[in-house]
């Protein structure tokens, strides 16, 4: 009977013991489908968030290259306003220019006015003239008419001297006429003469104006080559025809290269920095430059083409190492100066042979504009001077 209770508490302990495995199993369940699907609703979080993330990067992309695009807006309109504003300096200097060529304009009208006023007074003191000459001619006439009276009144008493007065009445009538044509002859031929004297004096001081006008337009270089030499000094050898100063490519670059040396750039500068101020800096100067030619120069060793790209990259680098001075000023040497490769077709030669030396050189030369004398010239031709 005890074996049977206690076989029978024990099954109960063991079926108490299942019951609750199976309910904490059941609660294990829930918990790991809990766990497992609050890890999905992460998972799907996480995709969001990444999402969102891979989003605002993007944006963020955009707008970093809106902000270099912005960026590149505002240096271009930096430069733009840098360009106006040198426009607007070369506007002042052209307007102040102008006002000078007024001044001067007015100073030639007073004197013009002048000379018309002492022309008309001399006119005036000629038509006086004229007009007592003719008052003159007219007595002469009205004296002729009353001796032709006595003359018919001797006639009627006097038969026999008739033709004899006749004759001398004649005569008289002739010499009086050829008196008047003289006389009148005279006249238009001393008043041919003053017009003649008028014009050849006016002539002759608007070719003089003109003369020096013209002197002074083709002596433009011959002043900028003097500014040159007097702010160059002796440093630098320039050349007193054309103005142009020579470099030797051995001071400047390596054997076959067109890079410049590091130690040359410095002597370049201080050399090229005066050169261009003498020609850019002053506006009476500058105005009347047509251009600023950086030429390359090689000898004849190698083949032509090789030579021409050998001098064009030299030429070049040099206009680089110009241009990267001072960047506000490059709008201005935009507008003259160029770079040309001449290989060796301005070779130079010593008693008849080439100086290959010489011939590998860097030139830096200038053209004056020819416009402004060329159009003083047509317009004297025209006569509208």
């Amino acid at each position: 009977m005890r074996y049977n209770r206690s076989r029978s508490s024990d099954e109960s302990f063991w079926v108490s013991y299942a019951d609750l495995m199976a309910g904490l199993l059941f609660v294990f369940i829930l918990l790991l489908g809990a766990i497992i699907i609050k890890y999905g609703y992460m998972q799907s979080d996480l995709r969001a968030i990444k999402t969102d993330l891979d989003e605002q990067k993007r944006v963020l992309h955009i707008s970093e290259e809106e902000l270099a695009q912005k960026k590149r807006d505002v240096a271009s309109v930096t430069d733009q306003l840098i360009l106006a504003k040198q426009q607007n300096l070369d506007l002042t200097f052209t307007q102040a220019e102008l006002q000078k060529e007024l001044d001067k304009l007015r100073v030639d009208a007073n004197v013009t006015d002048e000379s018309l006023k002492a022309a008309r007074a001399l006119l005036a003191q000629q038509a006086d003239d004229l007009n007592l000459t003719h008052t003159s001619l007219t007595l002469s006439a009205k004296e002729i008419a009353s001796l032709k009276a006595l003359l018919l009144d001797a006639e009627q008493t006097r038969d026999v001297a008739t033709g004899e007065l006749l004759a001398n009445t004649k005569a008289l009538t002739d010499a009086s006429n050829t008196l008047k044509l003289k006389e009148g002859e005279l006249a238009l031929l001393s008043k041919k003469l003053l017009d003649k004297t008028l014009a050849h004096q006016k002539l002759v001081e608007d070719l003089d104006l003109t003369k020096r006008r013209i002197q002074n337009l083709t002596g433009i270089r011959l002043n900028v080559i003097a500014d040159l030499k007097a702010k160059l000094g002796n440093a630098i050898n320039v050349d007193p025809n054309s103005g142009a100063i020579r470099l030797p490519s051995s001071v400047l670059f390596d054997v076959g290269s067109f890079e410049l040396k590091s130690e040359a750039k410095k002597q370049l500068r201080e050399t090229l920095e005066p050169y261009f101020e003498v020609l850019l800096g002053n506006p009476s100067i500058r105005e009347n430059i047509d251009r600023i030619m950086i030429e390359g120069h090689t000898d004849s060793d190698g083949t032509y083409m090789h030579n021409l790209d050998l001098s064009q990259k030299r030429a070049l680098s040099v206009m680089t190492f110009i241009y990267s001075w001072d960047e506000k000023r490059n709008p201005l040497l935009q507008n003259y100066l160029s770079a040309i490769g001449r290989s060796y077709s301005d070779r130079i030669y010593k008693n008849n042979v080439e100086d290959k030396e010489a011939s590998r050189r860097i030139e830096i030369k200038f053209s004056v504009s020819n416009k402004k004398a060329m159009s003083e010239i047509e317009t004297f031709l025209k006569g509208n001077y």
